[in-house]
């Protein structure tokens, strides 16, 4: 997947207080940011909130704006992949109050996509249906 990333040189020194790592199994956690790709006001949005995203969250991963449904997806998405807790204590609490009515799909990556995309997952906003015939019940390298 083609994604953004941009170097924080004023990420040193934000993670006092933090964990260093996520609990184990946890290796990181993935925000999939969805969008009814047939709308164009909401792709506007899309589009825009992913911008902010890149520009207020550099130590994210961004990824590209999908406009059609992939994987599990059901509809558009762009996904901000969260390396350390820090990014991930920082992100989702903006994220939840600056969502412009957008939903997401927040989980962890542990080894096992379809636990982590379903029973370990959280919704911020209006849960979608996933299809998740196309999720590994394990997969010692998804999410690294």
């Amino acid at each position: 997947m083609e994604h953004i990333k941009k170097k924080d040189e004023r990420e040193e020194g934000k993670e006092e207080g933090f964990p260093t790592k996520f609990a184990d199994p946890i290796r990181s956690y993935d925000v999939h940011i969805y969008y009814f790709h047939t709308d164009e006001a909401q792709t506007r949005v899309a589009r825009e909130l992913r911008e902010e995203i890149i520009e207020r969250f550099p130590e994210a991963i961004v990824y590209k704006l999908w406009d059609r449904p992939i994987g599990p997806h059901p509809v558009g998405m762009f996904e901000v992949d969260l390396k350390k807790p820090a990014h991930f204590a920082r992100f989702v609490p903006w994220f939840n109050v600056n969502r412009r009515g957008l939903s997401a799909l927040v989980h962890p990556n542990t080894g096992f996509p379809l636990l982590d995309h379903t029973r370990n997952a959280m919704w911020i906003g209006q849960p979608f249906p996933l299809n998740t015939s196309c999720l590994k019940d394990e997969d010692p390298k998804y999410g690294l």
